[in-house]
C-alpha cells in the first residue's frame, strides 16, 4: 500500500515557578480554536485535485516496519500513475488508467488489481467529489495542514486513508494509509512540480512473458 503519515507536531508548554504564581487578572488562556468550515475545506482539496493535469514529485516512503524507501512520483491525470523507486528497489507501481500493477523487475513478475479498489482511484478518477467519492472519517486543520481522512462506504478497499494538505494552498504533501490489520504506510512528497511534460510510455503496464519469449528466442 501507498501511504503517507502526517509528522507529529509538538507543543511546547511554559511552566510558571511554583514561587511566582501569577496574579488571577494577569493569567493568559489560549484563544479558542478557529471552527474548521469544512464545506470550504472540501472545495479546496476538490478543486485542487482537479487542477491537476501532470505532477512529478520526489517521495519518501516509510513502511509499517520503519525502512524507508525513495523514489520519483509521476502522474497524468486523469487515471495514470507511476512510482519509481531509487536503485537498488526493483519495485515499480504503474497505473495505466484502469489497472494498479505492482513490478517486479528482478523476479520479472507483475501483479495487478483493478484501478477502483485502490486508495489512488481517489486521486486518478477524472472528476474528484471528495465527499461523493468516499465516506469523510474525518477533518483536521491544524498547523497549517489540512487532514482529510477517508474510507470506501463500498467496501472494495480495507482500511483508510488520509490524505494532507496544506493548508494555504490545498497543495498535496502526504498521505499514509491503514490497511485491514492496523499496518500503516506513509509516503511524502517534496519538490513537487506541476504541469511537466511526461512520456505517455511511462504508464504503460509492461507483460513479462514478452520478455521472456524475446530471450527464448535468442537462443
Amino acid at each position: 500500500m501507498i501511504t503517507l503519515l502526517i509528522s507529529a507536531l509538538m507543543l511546547q508548554a511554559s511552566a510558571n515557578p511554583p514561587d511566582a504564581l501569577p496574579a488571577p487578572e494577569t493569567v493568559q488562556t489560549e484563544p479558542a480554536p478557529a471552527t474548521l468550515d469544512r464545506a470550504a475545506a472540501i472545495a479546496g482539496v476538490n478543486a485542487y485535485l482537479n487542477s491537476i493535469t501532470t505532477l512529478r514529485a520526489h517521495f519518501l516512503q516509510i513502511a509499517p516496519d520503519g525502512s524507508p524507501s525513495r523514489g520519483v512520483l509521476s502522474m497524468s491525470r486523469p487515471g495514470r500513475l507511476l512510482f519509481e523507486y531509487d536503485d537498488p528497489s526493483p519495485i515499480r507501481v504503474i497505473a495505466d488508467g484502469t489497472t494498479v500493477a505492482l513490478e517486479d523487475r528482478d523476479l520479472e513478475t507483475v501483479d495487478r488489481a483493478p484501478l477502483r479498489s485502490t486508495p489512488l482511484w481517489w486521486l486518478l478518477k477524472s472528476d474528484i467529489d471528495i465527499a461523493t467519492d468516499a465516506e469523510i472519517v474525518d477533518i483536521t486543520s491544524e498547523h497549517g495542514f489540512l487532514s482529510v481522512m477517508v474510507r470506501d462506504p463500498d467496501g472494495q478497499m480495507e482500511g483508510n486513508i488520509e490524505f494532507v494538505f496544506d493548508e494555504a494552498n490545498y497543495e498535496l504533501r502526504e498521505w499514509f494509509v491503514t490497511d485491514a490489520l492496523g499496518e500503516v504506510t506513509r509516503v511524502s512528497l517534496v519538490e513537487t512540480e506541476a504541469d511537466v511534460a511526461l512520456n505517455p510510455r511511462l504508464f504503460v503496464i509492461p507483460d513479462p512473458n514478452e520478455g521472456r519469449d524475446s530471450r527464448r528466442g535468442r537462443r
